[in-house]
């Protein structure tokens, strides 16, 4: 099977395919070498495949469980970077692991806190790698869990719902590959808007000074 392809994961499984995403979407979150598993596509093409199954588990059951793994994940991921953060930047080990990037590390959650761990679910990579770094820089586990939460029934609620939503139409259906392109790209123009707005933002605030 290509992990790789959402629709191929939710077809060999069939039944089972919301345990399936719900595993990936924890395993994607979880681990930085393998955030580059399909996660937006497989939240919409899940959606789609619930509104059509004859699945053995209520729809409402399988929103819950993929909930589970989106939000989960990235539970583990802040506490692996909070349990191994204290190590790596215990020396200046090299120009990457080094006390000056973990400062500034310390200075972007200050500054961008609630927004870099809700808008990193909806960037490939990011999605894993901004909980590790959240640990790492030592965010309250209280905070994190609570933008935690925010992030990941947002991430659900973003893909998976419209998924649902228009699983009955036949044209949707006819064209997932459209459908997934256009999720793809919106998903990847989140991050340069956000940096663009702020940019803007503090041009409007250096002008009023």
């Amino acid at each position: 099977m290509n992990w790789f392809d959402a629709q191929a994961i939710i077809d060999s499984f069939g039944d089972w395919a919301a345990i399936a995403i719900s595993v990936v979407l924890f395993i994607e979150t979880a681990f930085v070498p393998l955030s580059f598993l399909p996660g937006d596509s497989l939240l919409f093409l899940g959606g789609l495949a619930l509104s059509n199954s004859d699945s053995f588990l209520p729809d409402w059951s399988g929103f819950l469980i993929i909930w589970f793994g989106a939000f989960f994940g990235s539970q583990v991921g802040f506490w692996l970077g909070k349990l191994t953060g204290p190590i790596l930047f215990s020396k200046d080990r090299n120009f990457v692991i080094n006390r000056a990037n973990l400062d500034r590390t310390h200075a972007f959650f200050a500054k961008y806190g609630a927004r870099a761990v809700i808008l990193a679910r909806f960037i490939p990579i990011l999605r894993a790698f901004v909980p590790m770094l959240a640990g790492m820089s030592e965010m309250s586990a209280a905070k994190f869990t609570r933008l935690n939460l925010i992030g990941a029934t947002t991430w659900v609620m973003v893909f998976l719902v419209p998924g649902y939503l228009v699983g009955g139409i036949t044209a949707v259906r006819e064209n997932l590959e459209i459908a997934v392109l256009i999720i793809i790209v919106g998903t990847l123009l989140i991050l340069p808007l956000e940096l663009l707005r702020d940019k803007i933002a503090a041009k409007r605030r250096a002008l009023t000074k």
